[in-house]
């Protein structure tokens, strides 16, 4: 589909939205597996993640591999995306603390934690008009 106006674009979000499926209700953990991240042991956070996940049947939530998040510094990362859209993203995640993501962020869905990585730049552009 071409977007040419408003109107369009329009429908589009609307055929986007009636087009959600049901793994769309679902708790997603975005595992960054990129060269950083396996480097930094995210295979290990994935591993622990996954078992923890199956062992104790947790329903809800799907777990997603995905590459370069850009935030080498803090690998491994997760991201928690919700199924509003909201999102957090956990830096520095290691074997050890693997399982808080899914108590804190699965289970008691909450935002406070020590690991979260501050994501707000591009939302701090868009509100000074694109000026940093």
């Amino acid at each position: 589909m071409q977007i040419k106006n408003r109107e369009d674009l329009k429908k589009y979000r609307e055929s986007a939205i009636a087009g959600k499926t049901a793994s769309d209700k679902n708790i997603k953990l975005l595992v960054g597996l990129g060269t950083c991240g396996t480097a930094a042991g995210a295979d290990m956070v994935w591993a622990k993640l996954e078992n923890k996940i199956k062992s104790d049947k947790i329903s809800g939530v799907e777990l997603v591999k995905v590459g370069c998040v850009g935030y080498c510094y803090a690998e491994p990362t997760v991201e928690v995306v919700y199924p509003d859209g909201e999102s957090v993203l956990l830096g520095n995640i290691k074997e050890d603390n693997a399982l808080d993501v899914i108590e804190l962020h699965v289970k008691k869905k909450t935002n406070n934690a020590s690991n979260i990585i501050k994501t707000n730049i591009a939302s701090n552009i868009f509100k000074n008009g694109g000026k940093k």
